[in-house]
């Protein structure tokens, strides 16, 4: 094609654009600026779902342990539980309840295997009545994060197994 653009005048080579391949730098600068928004966008996303996902493990095994508090206390063995009262975490544990390789608290950043991950269990006799010990008739279980940098709530179980949890200042049913 070039030897017929040569026969008219005026011709110049330089004139001519050569097809190029490739992309040029804002098209690239373009692509890659939408990217790190949606990445971005994403990274809220998941750090919600993980709260979330742990917040549930969190519920579900207060409702394992208020369970097992009932089992415990209805419990036919004179052995196991003469005194026919709420345990402790480690009465729970020393009735076969909950297994041994559970530890109470996850005080070892996630090298231990928690019952409850990311949290600190305390057992104790009622929320307004935090710093009284259980007296075996009337509990509550609360499992406080150790962690405040994922944002979680605070939870707590009573006798009748509904899951409680503490954000800020109210507590609503869960």
């Amino acid at each position: 094609m070039d030897k017929y653009l040569k026969d008219i005048p005026d011709y110049d080579e330089r004139l001519v654009r050569k097809q190029q391949s490739g992309y040029t730098f804002l098209e690239i600068l373009g692509v890659t600026a939408i990217m790190v928004i949606v990445v971005l966008m994403t990274q809220g996303i998941i750090r919600n779902y993980k709260r979330y996902s742990i917040e549930e493990t969190c519920v579900q095994r207060l409702k394992v342990i208020s369970m097992h508090q009932h089992a415990f206390r209805n419990s036919s063995d004179p052995t196991v539980n003469p005194d026919r009262t709420y345990g402790n975490y480690f009465d729970l544990q020393n009735a076969g309840y909950i297994s041994e390789i559970y530890d109470q608290s996850d005080e070892r950043r996630h090298t231990s295997n928690a019952f409850v991950p990311f949290y600190r269990l305390e057992f104790m006799r009622s929320a307004e009545e935090d710093d009284l010990e259980p007296d075996g008739y009337q509990y509550l279980v609360a499992a406080i994060p150790l962690y405040n940098s994922l944002g979680l709530k605070t939870f707590f179980v009573q006798e009748d197994g509904e899951v409680y949890y503490k954000n800020f200042w109210w507590i609503n049913p869960r």
